[in-house]
Protein backbone atom coordinates (compact mmCIF):
# COMPACT_ATOMS: atom_id res chain seq x y z
CA UNK A 1 0.00 0.00 0.00
CA UNK A 2 2.97 2.57 0.88
CA UNK A 3 4.56 1.60 -1.83
CA UNK A 4 1.44 2.28 -4.18
CA UNK A 5 1.16 5.31 -2.64
CA UNK A 6 4.68 6.67 -3.53
CA UNK A 7 4.52 5.30 -7.40
CA UNK A 8 1.03 7.40 -7.52
CA UNK A 9 2.58 10.30 -6.12
CA UNK A 10 6.23 10.20 -8.16
CA UNK A 11 3.82 10.14 -10.82
CA UNK A 12 1.58 12.99 -10.22
CA UNK A 13 4.97 14.81 -9.38
CA UNK A 14 6.53 13.87 -12.92
CA UNK A 15 2.88 15.12 -14.40
CA UNK A 16 3.53 18.33 -12.72
CA UNK A 17 7.41 18.68 -13.12
CA UNK A 18 7.48 18.64 -9.48
CA UNK A 19 10.76 16.10 -9.46
CA UNK A 20 14.21 17.34 -10.07
CA UNK A 21 15.48 16.54 -13.27
CA UNK A 22 12.29 14.57 -15.04
CA UNK A 23 12.55 15.48 -18.33
CA UNK A 24 9.11 15.37 -20.68
CA UNK A 25 7.82 12.51 -23.02
CA UNK A 26 8.48 14.83 -25.48
CA UNK A 27 11.79 15.19 -24.59
CA UNK A 28 13.01 11.90 -23.96
CA UNK A 29 11.24 10.77 -26.97
CA UNK A 30 13.67 13.13 -29.17
CA UNK A 31 17.30 12.12 -27.22
CA UNK A 32 16.38 8.85 -28.42
CA UNK A 33 15.79 9.58 -31.80
CA UNK A 34 18.91 11.78 -31.43
CA UNK A 35 20.76 8.62 -30.26
CA UNK A 36 19.53 6.68 -33.15
CA UNK A 37 20.74 8.83 -35.74
CA UNK A 38 24.46 9.10 -34.26
CA UNK A 39 24.66 5.19 -33.35
CA UNK A 40 23.20 4.86 -36.75
CA UNK A 41 26.19 7.71 -38.32
CA UNK A 42 28.32 5.73 -36.58
CA UNK A 43 27.42 2.25 -38.00
CA UNK A 44 27.55 3.82 -41.37
CA UNK A 45 31.37 4.70 -40.79
CA UNK A 46 32.22 1.40 -39.72
CA UNK A 47 30.41 -0.62 -42.39
CA UNK A 48 32.07 1.78 -44.73
CA UNK A 49 35.31 1.68 -43.05
CA UNK A 50 35.53 -2.21 -43.01
CA UNK A 51 35.76 -3.30 -47.26
CA UNK A 52 38.03 0.23 -47.65
CA UNK A 53 40.60 -1.66 -44.99
CA UNK A 54 40.07 -4.85 -46.14
CA UNK A 55 40.66 -4.09 -49.50
CA UNK A 56 43.62 -1.97 -49.12
CA UNK A 57 45.13 -5.37 -46.90
CA UNK A 58 44.10 -7.62 -50.34
CA UNK A 59 45.71 -5.14 -52.16
CA UNK A 60 48.97 -4.76 -50.20
CA UNK A 61 48.74 -9.19 -49.95
CA UNK A 62 48.92 -9.17 -53.77
CA UNK A 63 51.67 -6.83 -54.53
CA UNK A 64 54.04 -7.97 -51.71
CA UNK A 65 53.62 -11.73 -52.83
CA UNK A 66 54.34 -10.15 -56.76
CA UNK A 67 57.31 -8.28 -55.18
CA UNK A 68 58.48 -11.69 -53.48
CA UNK A 69 58.48 -13.11 -57.03
CA UNK A 70 61.28 -10.66 -58.10
CA UNK A 71 64.71 -12.08 -58.32
CA UNK A 72 66.73 -9.10 -58.59
CA UNK A 73 67.13 -7.80 -54.92
CA UNK A 74 67.13 -3.87 -55.78
CA UNK A 75 63.77 -4.45 -57.55
CA UNK A 76 62.00 -6.82 -55.20
CA UNK A 77 63.25 -3.79 -52.38
CA UNK A 78 61.20 -1.06 -54.96
CA UNK A 79 58.08 -3.52 -55.00
CA UNK A 80 57.68 -4.28 -51.49
CA UNK A 81 58.33 -0.69 -50.38
CA UNK A 82 55.57 0.61 -52.85
CA UNK A 83 52.91 -1.92 -51.72
CA UNK A 84 53.70 -0.85 -47.83
CA UNK A 85 53.27 2.74 -48.95
CA UNK A 86 50.34 1.98 -51.01
CA UNK A 87 48.81 0.61 -48.42
CA UNK A 88 49.66 3.18 -45.94
CA UNK A 89 48.09 5.22 -47.98
CA UNK A 90 44.90 3.91 -48.52
CA UNK A 91 44.51 2.66 -44.60
CA UNK A 92 45.32 6.41 -43.91
CA UNK A 93 42.26 7.15 -46.32
CA UNK A 94 40.29 5.10 -44.73
CA UNK A 95 40.67 6.28 -40.71
CA UNK A 96 39.89 9.77 -41.89
CA UNK A 97 37.43 9.17 -43.68
CA UNK A 98 35.71 7.40 -40.48
CA UNK A 99 37.18 9.77 -37.99
CA UNK A 100 35.67 12.41 -40.13
CA UNK A 101 32.18 10.88 -40.14
CA UNK A 102 32.55 9.85 -36.63
CA UNK A 103 32.96 13.53 -35.32
CA UNK A 104 30.42 14.59 -38.09
CA UNK A 105 28.18 12.37 -36.10
CA UNK A 106 28.75 13.60 -32.29
CA UNK A 107 28.69 16.93 -33.45
CA UNK A 108 25.35 16.24 -34.81
CA UNK A 109 24.05 14.67 -31.84
CA UNK A 110 25.49 17.60 -29.15
CA UNK A 111 23.67 20.45 -31.45
CA UNK A 112 20.22 17.70 -31.43
CA UNK A 113 20.28 16.93 -27.88
CA UNK A 114 20.69 20.59 -27.13
CA UNK A 115 17.55 21.01 -28.79
CA UNK A 116 16.08 18.47 -27.50
CA UNK A 117 16.37 20.26 -23.65
CA UNK A 118 19.29 21.92 -22.16
CA UNK A 119 18.59 19.74 -19.23
CA UNK A 120 19.10 16.30 -21.16
CA UNK A 121 22.92 17.50 -21.95
CA UNK A 122 23.52 16.69 -17.91
CA UNK A 123 22.53 12.68 -18.16
CA UNK A 124 24.16 11.48 -20.68
CA UNK A 125 27.75 11.19 -19.66
CA UNK A 126 29.39 9.38 -22.97
CA UNK A 127 31.20 11.06 -25.47
CA UNK A 128 33.45 10.92 -28.39
CA UNK A 129 36.32 10.29 -26.39
CA UNK A 130 34.74 7.33 -25.73
CA UNK A 131 33.66 6.34 -28.89
CA UNK A 132 37.52 7.16 -30.33
CA UNK A 133 38.57 4.05 -28.25
CA UNK A 134 36.54 1.49 -30.64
Amino acid sequence: MVALAVAAGTAFAQERGGIKGALSAATLSCMQTAVDSRDNAIIAAWDAQYPAIKTALQTRQAALKAAWMQTDQKTRREATRTAWNAYKESAKSARATMKTAHKSAWTKFEADRKVCSPKATKDDNGSLGMDNQL
